[in-house]
């Protein structure tokens, strides 16, 4: 039955209010106003100090502190910090309690919290779901978090631990393990202090904790399994951005690969790399040095231990004119269609092994030709370069996904040379073997894909758009 029109007066203070509150508007069919006897002057009181705390911190002078001044300044502003960060996240969960975000409209407390104190909603997710654990029998966590002894990081990990123990964990093995914790916190950084959180389980049950933390690194190593993502994208300014989700042991391997490149004894050959001075190369930040060890890196993949798709190895071909390698001058193209300097394809010749390919006047490759039926790697190299992908026009396959075909088919005579091979994906090679369509080397060596009678009755030869040239104006 619900009750409507009943005011209740709750003479309490503010810690106690805000607690109150939250409970009793868990009980939705009992319509209650409730009015505390001094929330309002609370809360006025309140806002007048953390903005009179703002505009004092605001006027702070840094340089006119000593430096003992500086190192005790940011520790109490770290300690002011967590402590608003606790309030913060009561408040989350309060909000949610009353139903505040879709009173507002807000999809979710996160969004709520992320739109009212204009926060990420990384920062404001983190918040709502500490929130949330706080009733998992974490109140020392809470507490220490409250008044700065612990970091929100540290407060997070801990909540997390203890929330994540199993059931048959009782409130004294759960307190046992978070006294535990905390006093960790204080002799270890984030990194050491999660490290030790997974193994909390072992000061409750040494001899079953080896059990119980091999099943839960298997569901965490399927979870990052399925999370592994890898995407990549060009920017337009001749870069490439990309992002990536992997495993933390693969991880671990990428940053030791990386991590060797830029260690500080190769700062010589590094600087020499990327002609820069040593003292240059050492002076750039971190991130930087990161991102050239891994560009180097990706330029030194063993290709012959790659898995081989569509005859290559995960190989980009350069096409370079021989006058224009020797003095660094024009330009080059990679088999993908990217253009770049000349002078960056001398560095790829001093780090990779170019293959050689030889340029008519026409600017076409010349090759002997083999007598094998298949064609072998510099062939394919070749192939890479001349068509840039499968042959057929509108398709996207790029060389690594197409096959070798023999526009003179082999069965019937046809050599294994480069005018006599096209590249073509596997959907449209079955196609053209299947006989209604078929493909031939044009007189100025682009190959033709020559429709069957029922798409074009004058079977009209048909190029790929890639080899269109563009057409000068008149001055």
């Amino acid at each position: 039955m619900a009750l409507s029109g009943l005011e209740v007066i709750v003479p309490c203070n503010a810690r106690e209010f805000g607690t109150f509150v939250p409970w009793m508007c868990r009980y939705s069919c009992v319509e209650l106003n409730i009015r505390s006897s001094r929330p309002s002057g609370v809360c006025r009181m309140l806002i007048e100090q953390l903005s009179s705390l703002t505009d004092e911190v605001a006027a702070l002078e840094p340089w006119t502190l000593t430096g003992a001044e500086v190192r005790e300044v940011i520790a109490a502003v770290q300690t002011t910090r967590t402590a608003l960060d606790a309030v913060m996240s009561r408040l989350a969960g309060c909000a949610d309690d009353m139903g505040l975000p879709k009173d507002d409209g807000a999809t979710s407390t996160t969004a709520w919290l992320a739109s009212s104190a204009n926060i990420t909603k990384g920062a404001a997710s983190k918040l709502v779901g500490m929130a949330k654990v706080t009733g998992e029998r974490t109140e020392a966590t809470r507490a220490a978090w409250a008044t700065g002894a612990l970091s929100t990081e540290q407060a997070s990990i801990i909540m997390k631990a203890i929330a994540a123990l199993p059931d048959w964990c009782g409130d004294t093995e759960r307190g046992d393990a978070e006294a535990h914790l905390i006093a960790l916190a204080a002799e270890h950084d984030l990194d050491g202090l999660q490290r030790l959180a997974n193994r909390v389980l072992e000061v409750i049950d040494p001899d079953g904790f080896d059990e119980h933390l091999g099943e839960k690194l298997r569901a965490q190593e399927e979870r990052a399994r399925a999370r592994t993502r890898f995407q990549m994208g060009r920017r337009g300014d001749g870069t490439t951005h990309g992002s990536f989700v992997v495993p933390d042991t693969d991880a671990d391997t990428l940053r030791a690969a990386i991590e060797g490149i830029i260690a500080p004894r190769r700062n010589q050959l590094a600087a020499e790399s990327f002609g820069m001075g040593a003292d240059d190369w050492a002076g750039l930040p971190r991130d930087q040095k990161m991102g050239h060890a891994f560009a180097e890196l990706i330029n030194h993949l063993p290709t012959d231990a790659l898995p081989v798709a569509g005859g290559l190895a995960a190989t980009v071909a350069v096409m370079v004119d021989v006058d224009d390698l020797r003095t660094g001058q024009g330009t080059a193209t990679t088999t993908s269609g990217t253009t770049m300097s000349a002078t960056k394809a001398q560095r790829l010749a001093c780090n990779a092994n170019l293959v050689a390919m030889y340029l008519d006047s026409d600017k076409r490759v010349i090759d002997l030709g083999t007598t094998r039926r298949l064609y072998d790697r510099h062939q394919r190299l070749v192939l890479a370069t001349r068509d840039r992908g499968c042959v057929f026009p509108t398709c996207d396959r790029p060389p690594s996904w197409c096959e070798a075909h023999h526009l003179n088919f082999w069965s019937e005579n046809g050599p294994t040379d480069l005018d006599n091979a096209a590249l073509l994906c596997h959907y449209h090679h079955h196609l053209v073997h299947e006989g209604q369509w078929a493909a031939r080397m044009g007189d100025d060596g682009i190959v033709e894909i020559i429709p069957p009678k029922h798409v074009d009755p004058e079977q009209r030869p048909q190029r790929h758009s890639r080899f269109a040239s563009p057409q000068p104006r008149a001055g």
